[in-house]
């Protein structure tokens, strides 16, 4: 406590954002303050009043770090920032980024493309969404393509290339650029009109279409003339279908909060143009120990500072702490004005009243899902400390699997599960690099000590950092035997498990020198194992497919005579892949630089 005590005296008073660190430097909760010295104090003081959230929090702070600001935006930038860089575990953070679609178009390239995204980039794309369902956004590149015939392959075009087209050229879903059909300009103008119609801006579309209808109406190009009328007519029909909520036709979102005494939902409904065009879902975990304009604000924060569009307005239900510092920093992020408005009346009210009756539906779906879901887990924590002699209920487990196919591409896999839950920023892949030969056990035993010695050694790496409260070996007796040993070597004294199957290599008991549980007899600790194993079992299959996926692509190339490191890198940079390279054409081959017609026969012939 006097180590504490002297951090306190040495904080600024000053704008700026604290970082707290436990034991072992990692950073598990990061804050902003308008005087950093009086907010961090207020941690160590009344500490029977404080939530019991906030109790373990200042429990496990070791050290405190400041940076300092010179405003209170600055603060809220870098805070933001912060909690997206190392996702400490006692922040607020949206459950949202790996759920929903979006619809990106490449607008940064001279030929984009359109595709399906799970997330956002600032790399001059546009993206727009998201979409509640993948299916209802690839339905949606469907349709845009029929009028809008948009590429989707990753090729490289440049201006008059001409390369052969794919199918889609021939049922009419591309321009084929590639091939060069279609001029970077005319395309352009398809991409123009593809993200008007995207951003619910039908109307503009629709009359710069009739437009050029009438003129090749008029010029008697007739068969241009239809193709122009029968895409008036989809729009029309996607149009029709499309919810109008104002007729003054802004573009603003509706953020409506609702929550209960754990948990917090924020629904976003976007609407373009006076249409609603989509809807975001967002779940905020424990928010019980902060006011409803502190949840907003750190909604508000980390939903828009990601990269997604703000609109010029932001309808709310409730207002966010620091609002006058949030509308700076949002004019900031946008470039333009930006604002934030709780409406009480008329058409704007109506429009946040039908955000808040969605969200209303969303959250009674939420707590169906979760209520059955997160019980279970943790009567499977409790059911492990109880027949473990644990001294609490595992927060952190660590689970550990060996792939491999002979001494070839031997590789292992860590998952992460915190509270019952997948901390997938905190899984690892290792590479078997001291076993000669295949045994597992030996494969165990180098993964674990690699790992563990991270621990002891404090490395920088968070996910090293912190020490596992249970580990689980997919494996039986022998498997808990070789982790055992590396334990032992290193002096540290961990719970270890092994996971063993039955012959179809399903999920059946548990085992270590003391207890074999028979799963069958333990339902809800099977339903909480299974999934740790199959996740484990998945992680590492992966990582081993992918090392053996790329050991054949070195095979194939580098058995080419004429084919060093720098045609290799060439011709990979411009296919993208060895099943690429031997669909090209000799003649596309030819196209990259080092690679003569002589050449291009001999990787035909070699690749079949």
């Amino acid at each position: 406590m006097e180590k504490i005590k002297e951090i306190l005296e040495n904080i600024p008073e000053l704008p700026g954002v604290y970082l707290m660190k436990d034991k072992s430097g990692r950073i598990i909760y990061v804050g902003k303050a308008k005087v950093l010295k009086n907010r961090v104090r207020q941690y160590f003081q009344n500490p029977e009043e404080k939530d019991p959230k906030t109790r373990t929090l200042v429990s496990k702070i070791n050290q405190i770090e400041t940076i300092v600001t010179k405003t209170e935006s600055e603060a809220l930038i870098l805070e933001n920032t912060l909690i997206k860089l190392h996702k400490p575990r006692y922040n607020i953070l949206l459950k949202d980024d790996k759920t929903y679609p979006y619809i990106r178009i490449t607008a940064q390239e001279l030929f984009p493309k359109i595709e399906l995204t799970r997330t956002i980039k600032k790399d001059g794309s546009k993206y727009f969404g998201s979409y509640t369902k993948v299916s209802d956004a690839r339905k949606s590149i469907e349709v845009i393509r029929k009028i809008f015939p948009l590429r989707t392959c990753g090729r490289k075009i440049a201006e008059g290339d001409s390369q052969r087209p794919c199918l889609f050229y021939h049922i009419k879903l591309c321009s084929a650029p590639c091939a060069g059909f279609i001029s970077s300009r005319d395309y352009g103008e398809i991409v123009r009109e593809a993200c008007r119609f995207l951003e619910g801006r039908q109307d503009e579309v629709l009359n710069e279409l009739q437009n050029r209808m009438r003129e090749y109406a008029e010029n008697m190009e007739f068969e241009k003339a239809a193709a122009i009328r029968d895409k008036i007519r989809s729009i029309k029909g996607i149009a029709e279908k499309q919810q109008v909520l104002s007729t003054k036709f802004e573009d603003r979102d509706l953020c409506a909060l609702i929550r209960d005494e754990i948990n917090s939902l924020v629904i976003v409904l976007f609407v373009r143009n006076g249409k609603l065009m989509g809807k975001n879902v967002n779940i905020m975990e424990k928010t019980y120990s902060m006011s409803d304009g502190e949840v907003m604000e750190t909604f508000l924060t980390q939903f828009y500072g990601n990269g997604r569009e703000i609109p010029p307005e932001i309808l709310l239900t409730h207002l966010p702490s620091n609002f006058e510092i949030l509308e700076q920093w949002m004019k900031e992020v946008r470039g333009r004005a930006v604002k934030l408005h709780l409406p009480v009346r008329g058409e704007k009210k109506a429009q946040i009243d039908l955000a808040v009756k969605n969200a209303e539906e969303e959250f009674i779906k939420y707590k169906l899902s979760s209520s059955g879901r997160d019980d279970n887990i943790k009567k499977g924590l409790e059911r492990l400390r109880e027949i473990f002699g644990l001294p609490d209920s595992p927060h952190r487990i660590e689970a550990y699997d060996i792939s491999n196919t002979g001494k070839q591409g031997m590789v292992a896999g860590m998952v992460v599960f915190e509270d019952g839950a997948r901390n997938t920023s905190h899984y690892r892949k290792f590479t078997i690099k001291n076993v000669d030969e295949q045994n597992d056990y030996a494969c165990m035993q180098e993964v674990l000590f690699r790992r563990l010695r991270r621990l002891k050694e404090s490395t920088g790496d968070e996910s090293f950092a912190e020490s596992p409260d249970l580990i689980l070996v997919d494996g039986g007796i022998g498997h808990v035997h070789a982790a055992l040993e590396v334990l032992s070597e290193l002096e540290m004294d961990l719970p270890v498990i092994g996971m063993a199957k039955n012959d179809r290599h399903r999920t059946e008991r548990l085992v270590n020198d003391n207890f074999d549980i028979e799963l069958r007899d333990e339902p809800v600790l099977y339903s909480l194992v299974a999934a740790i194993q199959e996740e484990v079992h998945r992680y590492s299959l992966s990582f081993h497919r992918l090392k053996r996926k790329k050991a054949q692509s070195k095979s194939l190339l580098d058995d080419i005579e004429g084919i060093g490191p720098k045609r290799k890198k060439a011709l990979l940079k411009e296919f993208g892949s060895v099943k690429r390279i031997r669909e090209a054409t000799e003649e596309e081959l030819c196209r990259v630089r080092g690679i003569s017609p002589k050449l291009a026969k001999e990787i035909k012939k070699a690749l079949g």
